[in-house]
């Protein structure tokens, strides 16, 4: 499945934190997009300050991994009119936040199935006509 993958944020999040040291194995085996940076910032936010898991200390560690490895990735830019038009196209479309549609858009141009935990996104995923999978398929 080398680089036919696209893993979203809540996927990215999971793997880290479920395979540890060997999250980069999996990751390394596809794409994300550049919004992932800030959405994996603000879930080590959410589970650092509002819902109290884990220490700012362990959020800033996660957060170095994290960085890493979107470094070690092929992380995707989406900064043209055009593309910026796609996205909010699809999000309209399929109901979704224009966050989420730029995974759904990115998937679609690239041919590649979405990695994805966030229900509604893999089902508006699969409304597109896109095959979806959730971070368990890599967790063994």
């Amino acid at each position: 499945m080398k680089h036919t993958l696209l893993f979203d944020a809540s996927s990215i999040f999971t793997l880290v934190r479920e395979l540890r040291g060997d999250a980069p194995d999996k990751l390394l085996e596809g794409s994300t997009i550049s919004l992932a940076y800030y959405e994996l910032g603000n879930a080590l936010w959410r589970e650092c300050f509002l819902l109290k898991r884990i220490s700012q200390e362990e959020a800033e560690n996660l957060l170095r991994t994290m960085y890493a490895i979107l470094q070690a990735m092929d992380v995707v830019l989406l900064e043209n009119e055009d593309v910026g038009s796609a996205v909010l196209g699809k999000a309209c479309k399929f109901n979704i936040t224009y966050y989420d549609s730029a995974y759904v858009t990115e998937a679609h141009k690239s041919k590649k199935i979405l990695v994805t935990d966030d229900k509604k996104l893999a089902k508006a995923a699969e409304n597109a006509g896109l095959k979806t999978l959730t971070s368990k398929a890599f967790i063994r």
